[in-house]
């Protein structure tokens, strides 16, 4: 078959779900470990996202009564990097590396007050959380179909959250702040291929990681009122949730091959919890969580023209995570269509590039929210946002 003269998995390249439910920016795919021989790789995706809505603001002088403001587009733009290294150290052993930035966010928007107004009220959120994962992987191949693999990850996690609000003159603030905190975790699979028919399928699965750290923590007041301003120093748990990958392709025609997979994250399980608000509270007050786990699917296309080139395209979907509408959760998950090039430079070396179109399903609008992010504002009016993800990588076998 003509499809296997570029090697298994080249094909599942487009950009993934860079915006998918909850805090996902990665599908942790491991289908370059599976590369025949040895092989290196390095791939990044730039996303631009437009994501807006209406916030609820309650008047002055009576909180009954709520106004709408526009939050213009509240993500910014966002690049992510990824490489790996993949070394046949044997007819069955195989060694692999692989970095990326699996779980991530950076939302913010401000509604400025004016002085002379007291109905302008202050209405701003920050959050940012940044992931770094080194994943160290061994496989044992009996025989040249089947891929016994294992390994761990080494993960960092740091987040920084600031909220602010203004009712009836008084400006509360809220800062919290996890400092860079490290973890493992781990992972196993197994991979069954037929190179001749370009066959390849592969199960992993991705243990939790839990996160202990110091949580730092201050509420403070303008004007200032000593009595409501506090500050905490707790520890607290993050545990990054377990997943699940299932991934396929095979050849159909000489120069043909379809590819698909289906991942599953358990974000059901996934909390933030203030230590400080849970003080003064009869339970504890989740900052950040979500009301169930994600599934995502992909179907792709890879058509190859001659030697040199590889056209794809693919379809996806995101089930979202059911949360209300709110400045944390504005979808609730997406469709998207993708399509991309691949460039065979010589017979070890490729680029490849796409491009991704996301369409985000619109979430419930809920004016009174229970958890689920409730401390971020929550949407009276959710817009038609979506987003494009470039994505450009680079591989080499030797």
């Amino acid at each position: 078959m003509k499809a296997t003269a570029f090697g298994i998995s080249v094909c599942i390249f487009l950009p993934t779900q860079v915006f998918s439910a909850a805090l996902e920016t990665s599908n942790q795919s491991i289908a370059i470990f599976l590369q025949p021989e040895n092989y290196a790789e390095f791939s990044t995706i730039f996303v631009d996202a437009n994501i807006s809505g209406n916030s609820y603001r309650p008047a002055a002088n009576n909180p009954s009564i709520y106004a709408e403001s526009s939050t213009q587009n509240f993500v910014n733009h966002f690049y992510l990097s990824s490489m790996a290294l993949k070394l046949q150290l044997d007819p069955n052993w195989s060694l692999g590396f692989i970095y990326d930035q699996p779980f991530g966010t950076n939302v913010g928007y401000a509604l400025d007050p004016v002085a002379t107004s007291a109905d302008n009220l202050v209405n701003a959120v920050h959050f940012k959380l940044d992931t770094n994962n080194l994943t160290t992987l061994v496989g044992y191949q009996p025989n040249q179909s089947w891929n016994v693999y294992t390994g761990l990850s080494y993960q960092s996690l740091k987040t920084h959250l600031n909220i602010s609000a203004q009712s009836m003159g008084l400006r509360v603030d809220y800062i919290g702040e996890i400092k860079k905190d490290s973890s493992t975790g781990w992972l196993t699979g197994m991979s069954y291929q037929r190179p001749e028919y370009a066959l390849q399928t592969s199960l992993t699965y991705r243990s939790k990681i839990r996160h202990k750290q110091k949580f730092q923590e201050k509420v403070s007041t303008v004007p200032d009122i000593p009595l409501l301003n506090l500050a905490s120093d707790q520890n607290t748990n993050i545990e990054i949730p377990q997943s699940v990958n299932l991934e396929f392709q095979s050849g159909i025609t000489a120069n043909n091959l379809i590819y698909a997979s289906v991942r599953w994250v358990n974000w059901q399980n996934f909390k933030i919890v203030s230590p400080l608000i849970s003080s003064v509270s009869d339970t504890p007050v989740p900052l950040v969580d979500y009301q169930t786990d994600q599934w995502t699917t992909t179907l792709g296309l890879a058509h190859i023209l001659n030697d040199k080139w590889i056209l794809m395209t693919d379809i996806g979907r995101d089930s979202g995570n059911d949360n209300p509408a709110s400045t944390l959760s504005p979808s609730d998950g997406f469709y998207s269509f993708g399509i991309g090039g691949f460039y065979n430079i010589q017979p070890n070396l490729f680029i490849a590039s796409g491009i991704k179109y996301l369409k985000f399903n619109k979430a419930k609008i809920q004016q009174d929210q229970n958890g689920s992010g409730s401390l971020f504002g929550p949407l009276s009016t959710v817009n038609n946002n979506d987003a494009l993800a470039y994505g450009l990588k680079v591989g080499y076998r030797f």
